[in-house]
């Protein structure tokens, strides 16, 4: 063997051992690869952050666990509620209707005024565990459901017209007072803030100081104007028999123990078509939605693919 053919023999075996090395090298990368991707989805699927929501001393409540809670205290209902949500959304953007600020801060103002002062309003979404914010985000799907269903409707006159006089009751003015009241929790309390007030301290001094109504203590006990039907009976019995300027004693009701005094009163009255035509209307459109929307719904429903990724039958 010359020379020559040693070195070309030696550049060829040299060729092969780096060819069998790079795809060694390459061959190693791709199996290190799919091992690590193995880890890391294993320890995914199976980590504390992936399956469980919280840990107590140790030990995780899953969120199956969790889950399945919510289920049994009512969470079905926030369920459908949300699929609801979505269903009217998507509905809405497929016909190109949409809802605008004004729209929704014109609802609240509406809602707001049927609480009679801003303060009532407030305590009411407190009791429900809500804020204006919120109650906004689910005005939203209500408002658009009112658009979508109503869209091609038309309310006539008469329709109307046909409506008030059916119920007319319902729209005429109740007899209303215009109260202040202080509430306390026991008789003592009570008893001491009425001797308070025969010596002459101001109502809404010891209204603003005592009175446990949160709703009205910081307007000096000032209920605003409030219609039959509407108060603790044993309240509204005495205070409707009062004329203005006079106090009730102490009244015991379901909240505590009251006393109220008659600011102003107004009989009742019975309106006109023209001059309720706007709430006819609302009232009218309303009592169409709630006839009709769950029928509705159920049509968006059965027409569109819900996937559960939860067990909901428990």
């Amino acid at each position: 063997m010359t020379m020559e053919n040693q070195e070309n023999q030696a550049q060829e075996t040299s060729k092969g051992h780096a060819f069998s090395s790079k795809w060694f090298w390459i061959f190693g990368i791709v199996i290190g690869l799919l091992i690590a991707s193995n880890v890391i989805i294993y320890l995914w699927f199976n980590s504390p952050s992936r399956n469980a929501i919280v840990s107590v001393n140790g030990e995780v409540i899953r969120k199956d666990e969790f889950i399945e809670a919510v289920m049994d205290q009512g969470g079905k209902n926030v369920l459908d509620w949300l699929i609801e949500g979505r269903l009217i959304s998507q509905k809405a953007k497929e016909e190109g209707i949409s809802i605008t600020d004004k729209e929704i801060e014109d609802r609240i103002s509406q809602i707001r005024d049927s609480f009679g002062s801003q303060e009532k309003f407030i305590s009411f979404l407190s009791l429900y565990g809500l804020t204006e914010e919120s109650l906004k985000k689910q005005l939203v799907p209500r408002l658009l459901a009112e658009k979508i269903m109503m869209k091609n409707k038309t309310v006539t006159d008469k329709e109307l017209l046909d409506y008030f006089n059916k119920n007319k009751s319902s729209f005429d003015e109740k007899e209303q007072v215009k109260l202040r009241h202080i509430l306390v929790k026991t008789l003592e309390e009570a008893q001491d803030i009425e001797n308070e007030l025969k010596k002459g301290t101001e109502f809404s001094k010891l209204a603003q100081e005592r009175s446990i109504d949160t709703a009205t203590n910081t307007q000096g006990g000032e209920m605003g104007w409030v219609a039959r039907g509407v108060l603790d009976p044993a309240l509204e019995k005495i205070v409707f028999s009062l004329n203005a300027g006079e106090r009730t004693s102490i009244i015991k009701t379901s909240f505590g123990y009251e006393i109220a005094e008659v600011l102003d009163k107004k009989s009742a009255k019975s309106v006109t078509f023209e001059e309720v035509k706007d709430r006819v209307k609302e009232r009218y459109i309303e009592d169409i939605l709630q006839q009709e929307y769950s029928n509705w719904i159920q049509e968006l429903k059965s027409s569109a693919d819900i996937v559960y990724y939860v067990d909901i039958t428990k």
